[in-house]
């Protein structure tokens, strides 16, 4: 079993917790919190991730995560830079760490993180445990299967996710998207219902495609979306040219879950500009 690591939650984490501390104890944290993901989850190889610069989301909807305005962990950056240096972390330009997640989950591998959106992709995950203020929650396994994966998704999309600063339909939240949802298992079914809710195609692909997590095939929701819609004619996208840099450079687009690092795998970012029509 290999263990695929969203490093972006690591780094924050272990960053905040040490916020009063020398930088050597955020990074023995990380370390340590490495030891106990495989040791739990019984891997015997793992692969880390963390986002890229310049998310291709931002080019279909320019306010994603603009809400994120909080101060980020002072030693945020040099985890960072340790996690790729030291832990063999991965970023790719234009991806998110969730995307490269998504695009390596395999039935050899299990996703690890507390990121409830991961649960839109298929196969094994891990979400280790955690506690604050009077609560606590123990660690997780979780296997979904296609349907689940599927229902995930299209429950996100009625509710939209705050936290990326995507509205969803106005006055649905978990108990009424679930009502909308019930009984329903087929992902045509699924889609028509939620596509009448929004009545509004240009809405509900916006918020499809920057809720969508890429898979191994690396395809935008937009070829989706025009497959159950009955859409012939297909808008696809195409990848931007190819980047060069220094693959430990940290990008200028922070958030506090997902921060950007100029990848190091060159280039799948996606744009608008690179929609093009084809029969």
């Amino acid at each position: 079993m290999i263990a695929l690591i969203d490093m972006d939650l690591v780094c924050f984490r272990c960053a905040a917790s040490a916020e009063s501390d020398d930088l050597g104890i955020a990074i023995y944290r990380m370390n340590e919190l490495l030891d106990q993901i495989l040791e739990k989850t019984g891997a015997t190889a793992f692969h880390a991730y963390l986002t890229g610069e310049d998310n291709f989301r931002k080019q279909i909807y320019p306010e994603y995560k603009a809400n994120r305005t909080q101060p980020k962990p002072v030693h945020l950056e040099a985890c960072r830079h340790y996690a790729i240096k030291e832990m063999n972390a991965e970023a790719e330009y234009g991806l998110e760490a969730d995307d490269l997640l998504g695009i390596n989950q395999t039935e050899d591998t299990i996703i690890c993180s507390l990121d409830k959106d991961l649960l839109q992709i298929p196969g094994k995950h891990f979400q280790w445990a955690i506690n604050g203020n009077g609560w606590s929650k123990d660690d997780t396994f979780i296997e979904q299967d296609e349907a689940d994966a599927n229902y995930h998704f299209y429950k996100q999309c009625l509710m939209g996710d705050p936290s990326d600063n995507i509205k969803g339909i106005p006055k649905i939240g978990p108990k009424t998207a679930e009502k909308m949802l019930a009984g329903i298992f087929a992902e045509q079914d699924l889609f028509d219902t939620v596509r009448k809710a929004y009545n509004n195609d240009e809405e509900f692909l916006k918020n499809a495609r920057c809720l969508w997590i890429l898979r191994s095939d690396r395809k935008d929701y937009l070829e989706k979306f025009n497959k159950l819609a009955g859409i012939t004619t297909h808008k696809i996208l195409r990848p931007e040219t190819k980047w060069e840099g220094n693959p430990i450079d940290l990008g200028k687009d922070w958030d506090e879950d997902r921060i950007d690092v100029i990848g190091q795998n060159g280039n799948i970012g996606y744009t608008d500009a690179d929609i093009q029509e084809q029969v």
